[in-house]
């Protein structure tokens, strides 16, 4: 336990057997995980003419953040799972979405999925270096989140790299419950998605 917030592993707990039996104890049902969403960016707007398509890909991610639980770091330096929540999504797959979100709410950015099948004169590309709540402070106290994504642009025809944006934001959660982190990483990578649209705009790719 890290202060409210419950943790648990990745091992599977073995069943009990009654002794002289053959009768298996089951542990009694936990409850169902709350699931989380990020918070949702500005609202849609129509693109321009001139808009630029982008193709939004499927972020890459450490091995330890390619999953749906909310990763917290007890010291800096280890991972561990947040019990009892889940985000909606795989982390890759929600930081994704939000991208493809953000972009919409730009009158001269659409972003669009591979799945789409829309052609697009352009790819970014995230990878996810950071996206975990660091008790910087101590066990009992509200930690602190770090988000760090990378940011690759190319030329969808020729796979040309375009360029480069680095972007790190990190807010201190509220209060040490999973609510409260996950505020702080919406606000935390909402801040990085507007900076990464910002980017893209003075790429002026279409000049």
């Amino acid at each position: 336990m890290i202060g409210s917030v419950r943790l648990k592993g990745i091992a599977l707990a073995s069943l009990a057997l009654v002794m002289g039996g053959c009768i298996s104890v089951l542990p009694d049902p936990q409850p169902a995980d709350l699931v989380y969403r990020l918070q949702a960016p500005a609202a849609a707007v129509s693109a321009n003419e001139d808009a630029i398509v982008f193709r939004v890909d499927r972020p890459t991610a450490p091995v330890a953040l390619f999953r749906d639980d909310i990763v917290v770091s007890p010291d800096g330096q280890t991972l561990a799972i947040a019990g009892n929540a889940k985000w909606a999504q795989a982390i890759p797959d929600l930081i994704q979405h939000s991208l493809t979100h953000e972009l919409a709410s730009r009158p001269d950015l659409i972003g669009v999925l591979p799945t789409s099948g829309a052609r697009t004169t352009h790819r970014v590309h995230l990878t996810i270096r950071n996206f975990e709540a660091v008790y910087d402070q101590g066990a009992d106290n509200a930690p602190l989140v770090k988000i760090n994504y990378m940011a690759t642009v190319s030329d969808a025809s020729t796979r040309n790299l375009l360029g480069t944006h680095s972007v790190e934001h990190s807010q201190r959660a509220s209060a040490n419950t999973i609510s409260s982190i996950v505020a702080a990483k919406s606000n935390a990578n909402q801040a990085a998605m507007n900076e990464i649209s910002d980017w893209l705009v003075t790429l002026k790719l279409n000049s």
